[in-house]
C-alpha cells in the first residue's frame, strides 16, 4: 500500500554539502559554478545536457527557459528572466535560473518534447521527469509572482522510511503532516507508471476550499488542478445578494465536488475584465453563472435567469451527462430556417438576412430559457403569420445566449430591432411587447421607408431636371 505524506515545507535553504551558502555568497557561488562547469550569461546559468544534471543535483528550484537564439521573442524572455533573478536576489540558494540552446542542445529539446520557443519549464527537487509549465507569462515581476506561487504549493511525497529520512538530513528545518479520515479519493499507484505532477495536482486539490475566489493570486493553482471542469459564479461583492448566492454557490460545490471546480469572479475587480469580455458578460448579466471545459475550452451558459440551488444543481448535472448546450460562436444553420413564418437565424446566417439590402427585417432576441422570452414566441409566431408573405418583410429571431451575435448589440434579453432594406441602419424597438404594437412599428418603419425612397426618387429627378435646364440655357445662349 502506498502511504501518502503531505509535507509543508518551511525552510528553503540546504545543508552539508548540497549548501549554496557561505558568509561570502557571492565567490562562493562563482567557485561552485565554476566547479561545476557552468557557464552564466546575464544573470542566467547557460544549461547543456551535462550540466543540466550537476543542477538539479544542487538546488531544489530551477526555472529553465528553452529559447531559439534567432527568435525575438526568446531573446526578449531572457532579459526578463535575467530580471526576475535580480528581483528574487542570487542569494536566495534553492532557487536558479538557467536557459537550454535548443538549436545546440538537440537531446534536450528532444527529451522535454519542445516544440516553441520560447517555453519555460520549472524543476522542483531536481526531478527531472516532472518539470511544471510555465505558460503565457512573459514579465519579469509575473515570472517571480508564478515562481514564489510555485514554490508556497511545493510538496513532497514520501513513500517509504529511508525516503523520509533523507529528506530530513537534507533541511535544516521541515514540518511534516500526517492527515488521516475517511477516503474522499483513492488514487492506486503502480511503480513508473503514475507520475509526481499527478499526485501533487490531485493533493492541491484536496486542500483547497470548497469555493474559490478567481484572482491573480489563485489562477496558477486553479489551472493547475487536475479537474479541467471549473463553473464560475460572476458577481459583485457590493451586491446585497452576494452572500446569499455565495451560500447557494457553496452549498451546490458540495454536492459537485470532485467533478467540478467552483470559482467566484469579482465582478468589481478591474483585473477581471478580460474574464468578463473573453465569456461575453455584460452588465445586465450579472450575477451569472458559466461552466468552462478547459481542455477543449467549452462554455456552458446556466439555463435560468434565477441562480437558485436547484436550477444550479440541474445545470451541473445537466453538463456532467454531456446535456448541456454549448456556448458558440454560431450554431449551425437549421434545414427548414426559412420554411415558416417566423424565420430562424444564426450566428453563420444572420448577416446575409438582416443587412441583405433586399428586404426588412424584424428581429427578436431571446433567450430560450427566459419565461418572458417564452411568452412572447407565440406573439412573434402571430406577427410571422401576418407578414409571412409580405414583398418586403421579414420575421425572424434568434438565440443570443447559444450565438454571439449580440456582441454586436449588447442588451438584456429579450429586445428588438428593425433592419430597413437597403441600409445599413438600425432601429430598435421601445414600444409594448404585444401584437398591436409590433404591427404598427413595422408599418410605421415600412411607410417611413417608402417615402424616404420617393422623396429619394422626387430629389434625383429634380437634379436630372436642373442638369437638362441648364442644358437646354447653354443651347439658347450659343443660338443667340
Amino acid at each position: 500500500m502506498l502511504l501518502l505524506w503531505v509535507t509543508f515545507l518551511i525552510s528553503s535553504c540546504l545543508s552539508g554539502a548540497q549548501a549554496w551558502g557561505g558568509w561570502d555568497f557571492q565567490n562562493d557561488r562563482i567557485r561552485k559554478l565554476e566547479a561545476l562547469g557552468i557557464q552564466e550569461e546575464k544573470n542566467l546559468l547557460v544549461l547543456t545536457a551535462t550540466t543540466l544534471a550537476r543542477v538539479l543535483n544542487e538546488t531544489r528550484f530551477l526555472m529553465v527557459e528553452f529559447y531559439n537564439p534567432l527568435s525575438k521573442q526568446s531573446q526578449n524572455l531572457i532579459k526578463e528572466m535575467g530580471k526576475a533573478v535580480d528581483i528574487m536576489g542570487k542569494e536566495n540558494p534553492g532557487v536558479l535560473f538557467g536557459k537550454v540552446n535548443i538549436t545546440s542542445e538537440k537531446l534536450l529539446k528532444q527529451e522535454f518534447a519542445i516544440n516553441d520557443v520560447p517555453t519555460v519549464k520549472l524543476f522542483v527537487e531536481g526531478h527531472r521527469q516532472w518539470p511544471i509549465d510555465c505558460r503565457g507569462v512573459i514579465e519579469a515581476a509575473a515570472l517571480v509572482t508564478w515562481l514564489r506561487n510555485q514554490i508556497r504549493q511545493s510538496i513532497v511525497l514520501l513513500t517509504n522510511r529511508e525516503q523520509t529520512k533523507a529528506f530530513i538530513n537534507s533541511r535544516k528545518l521541515i514540518v511534516i503532516g500526517f492527515f488521516e479520515g475517511k477516503i474522499v479519493h483513492f488514487e492506486e499507484c503502480e511503480e513508473d507508471s503514475h507520475i509526481l505532477r499527478d499526485l501533487s495536482k490531485i493533493v492541491k486539490f484536496f486542500t483547497m476550499d470548497l469555493v474559490i475566489e478567481y484572482n491573480i493570486e489563485t489562477m496558477d493553482q486553479i489551472y493547475d488542478m487536475h479537474i479541467r471542469n471549473h463553473i464560475l459564479l460572476f458577481i459583485s461583492k457590493n451586491s446585497t445578494e452576494f452572500d446569499a448566492l455565495v451560500k447557494i454557490f457553496e452549498l451546490a460545490a458540495l454536492e459537485f465536488k470532485n467533478k467540478l471546480i467552483f470559482l467566484i469572479v469579482n465582478t468589481d475587480e478591474i483585473h477581471n475584465i478580460h474574464v468578463l469580455e473573453y465569456f461575453q458578460i455584460a452588465s445586465w448579466d450579472i450575477p451569472s453563472v458559466r461552466i468552462l471545459n478547459l481542455t477543449k475550452s467549452m462554455k456552458y451558459q446556466m439555463p435560468a435567469d434565477e441562480i437558485t440551488f436547484k436550477n444550479l444543481k440541474n445545470f451541473c448535472k445537466d453538463f456532467l451527462d454531456g446535456l448541456a448546450k454549448q456556448q458558440l460562436s454560431s450554431e449551425n444553420i437549421p434545414k427548414d430556417w426559412d420554411t415558416k413564418p417566423v424565420k430562424v437565424l444564426v450566428g453563420k446566417n444572420f448577416k446575409e438576412v438582416v443587412f441583405s439590402h433586399r428586404r426588412n427585417a424584424f428581429v427578436m432576441f431571446y433567450a430560450p430559457w427566459s419565461y418572458e422570452c417564452k411568452s412572447l414566441l407565440p406573439v412573434l409566431e402571430e406577427l410571422g403569420k401576418k407578414y409571412q408573405y409580405h414583398e418586403s418583410v421579414t420575421i425572424a429571431k434568434i438565440d443570443v445566449t447559444a450565438n454571439d451575435i449580440h456582441q454586436m448589440f449588447l442588451e438584456k434579453y429579450p429586445f428588438f430591432k428593425f433592419f430597413p432594406a437597403k441600409t445599413d441602419l438600425v432601429v430598435p424597438y421601445d414600444g409594448e411587447y404585444n401584437l398591436d404594437a409590433f404591427i404598427n412599428f413595422v408599418e410605421k418603419e415600412i411607410k417611413s421607408q417608402m417615402e424616404s425612397e420617393e422623396w429619394t426618387f422626387e430629389q434625383e429627378e429634380s437634379d436630372e431636371k436642373e442638369d437638362l435646364s441648364i442644358q437646354d440655357w447653354g443651347k439658347i445662349k450659343e443660338e443667340l
